[in-house]
């Protein structure tokens, strides 16, 4: 079809938004394929987007980090305030991990590639990816500073003109534990940008196009306009949470989280005003991060259904003084940004909820992530790193049960136990659900599980202790933070964190040796409504699922259930709930 851009019509913009999205797409699946590390392959921790000549975002890939979303567009105006369009040529390539211009924490490096049609600048392509390492101290809260984690790559050219600068390939090769696998997924993200960029090409030679910028302007314009029209059905007002996180390992600091949004017309303002300062710890939040995880959940609640672009972040303005721990001036310690960032959502839900409690979920037993970072040496000498992620329960929300291990909100994918075994010296002992873990209402939080895994010995044993750097929620039932019900749904159960059946604490460094055993026990999803409501079939249902025990039914639910059979006893159900009315 060929179009005139300055009068596109309503079906061939949606025509060519999705195409665009799909573009995105297959540059992601390139990544996957090209990829060296699990992390990518497997784990999902990664975002290709595309740009239109000035740095606007317009479309992003499906399969994502959600975190990303509200970056990937900073990064982008940070390459070309230090690269204008005259200083970009064909076959560049632009990198960076620095955590206050990108995305947090030095273990994601962004890479950006601009599309040229004959000598005109389209627009580019931008992929980042979590690596593996960037050597220094690994995965562990007790860094004091950014200096103790690793390398920082500032703002530079990796390609000029299709061709590699080999000196910073050597720089990073030095100072990284396993050099083949950065370098390979460096390349990888690369190729992706080279996928987008050649699907760009194909998609504005078939349509007509000379470039993006009426196209691009309307699918902002109309996202901006979504968002906002939303945003206008809320009452005017300051809504307010306020949280205080449960203890960190190598953080002595009492860490709070205050938040106000102010919803005045067509606008937000998120404001952290009041939270806990910057810490010495590797917890400290950049202000891009704080910003991306509290725009994501707005968007999320109130227009999930339209693809994410520059326009969805317009009408909502985040703020937070500068030299606070969601704001964090360098050379702060940032490894684990996300123990904190990762709650920011649930955060901003519990204010907006108090503004709109229909459209918010429960709490998830997801968040924060719950992970370990290991590395070690094999017996043939070869360095390894692996990640072990897992996930607990989503919470619940208006209608539906929550479903159960689902991540939530950083939507990386659960690696599959036999990939995390080769890649590392683990051994997997149980992998399960765990019954009534699901924080009870008239609607069910998802289930959580209790993971349980070796260093093995003998022959799969490796060469020296294993460090690991271990996480889980501390989302204790009765803590100051649990797995939040809704509306008088019940909190996610089942949290935990041992070391040989001993509690340890959450994000410290850990020396494993040959039989010692993890385990981590990851909560379910927060309840929505009233228990009470919740229909007996479901409830019935539950327990011949193995979902909820006999007592956990008559417990929570009020339900009687016949041991033997299973079955419903209706007479006794019926009395167990009119006594608690």
């Amino acid at each position: 079809m060929t179009t005139d851009p300055s009068s596109l019509d309503p079906f061939q913009t949606q025509v060519l938004w999705q195409r665009l999205i799909a573009i995105c797409d297959e540059a992601a699946t390139s990544l996957v394929r090209t990829a060296y590390s699990s992390v990518v392959r497997d784990y999902h921790d990664y975002c290709c987007g595309l740009f239109d000549a000035d740095g606007n975002l317009l479309a992003h890939s499906t399969k994502t980090t959600a975190g990303f979303i509200g970056i990937i567009p900073e990064v982008m105006r940070h390459f070309l305030r230090r690269y204008d369009q005259r200083d970009i040529k064909p076959g560049d390539v632009m990198i960076t991990n620095d955590p206050w211009l990108a995305s947090g924490h030095l273990l994601d490096i962004s890479a950006a590639t601009p599309v040229f049609d004959g000598p005109n600048l389209v627009g580019f392509a931008l992929c980042v990816v979590h690596h593996l390492d960037m050597g220094g101290r690994m995965a562990t809260t007790e860094s004091k500073d950014m200096y103790e984690e690793g390398l920082k790559v500032p703002i530079l050219k990796l390609y000029r003109r299709g061709r590699i600068d080999d000196q910073v390939i050597d720089i990073l090769r030095a100072n990284v534990r396993v050099p083949d696998k950065v370098i390979g997924d460096l390349k990888a993200q690369v190729a992706a940008n080279n996928v987008c960029a050649r699907g760009l090409l194909k998609m504005i030679g078939e349509s007509g196009l000379t470039g993006l910028g009426d196209l691009g302007a309307e699918i902002v314009r109309r996202s901006e306009a979504s968002l906002r029209a939303k945003i206008m059905q809320l009452a005017d007002g300051v809504y307010t949470n306020h949280v205080t996180l449960p203890p960190i390992g190598g953080c002595p600091d009492k860490i709070e989280i205050r938040v106000a949004l102010t919803i005045r017309g067509d606008e937000i303002i998120v404001d952290y005003a009041g939270s806990s300062g910057q810490v010495s710890a590797a917890l400290n939040v950049p202000f891009n991060m704080t910003r991306s995880y509290s725009t994501y959940p707005i968007k999320l609640a109130l227009d999930p259904d339209v693809p994410n672009n520059d326009g969805c972040l317009a009408p909502i303005k985040v703020t937070c003084p500068e030299g606070t721990l969601l704001n964090c001036r360098p050379p702060a310690a940032t490894w684990g940004r996300t123990i904190i960032a990762h709650n920011l959502p649930e955060i901003v839900f519990g204010a907006l909820a108090k503004a709109a409690p229909e459209k918010v979920v429960a709490g998830s037993g997801s968040t924060p992530l719950s992970a370990m970072y290991v590395h070690g040496r094999k017996q043939n000498g070869r360095a390894f790193i692996g990640v072990v992620a897992h996930l607990g329960g989503l919470g619940a929300g208006q209608g539906y049960d929550g479903p159960s291990c689902t991540s939530f909100p950083f939507n990386v994918s659960n690696i599959p136990i036999e990939v995390t075994e080769n890649d590392a010296a683990i051994l997997y002992l149980r992998k399960e659900l765990v019954p009534d873990s699901g924080g009870p209402g008239e609607f069910r939080g998802g289930l959580g599980q209790e993971v349980e895994f070796s260093i093995p010995d003998g022959g799969h044993a490796p060469d020296g202790p294993v460090t690991a750097g271990v996480r889980g929620s501390g989302r204790h039932p009765d803590s100051t933070y649990p797995v939040f019900g809704r509306l008088g749904g019940g909190v996610g159960r089942n949290e935990g964190l041992l070391l040989n059946h001993q509690p340890i604490s959450h994000g410290a460094q850990q020396q494993l040796r040959p039989g010692d055993r993890v385990t981590i026990r990851l909560p379910g999803g927060g309840g929505y409504g009233d228990p009470l409501r919740r229909h007996v079939d479901a409830v019935v249902r539950d327990v011949q699922r193995g979902h909820v025990s006999i007592k956990g039914a008559v417990d929570d639910y009020g339900v009687a259930i016949e041991p033997e059979t299973l079955n419903l006893d209706e007479e006794q159900t019926t009395t167990n709930r009119r006594k608690r009315t």
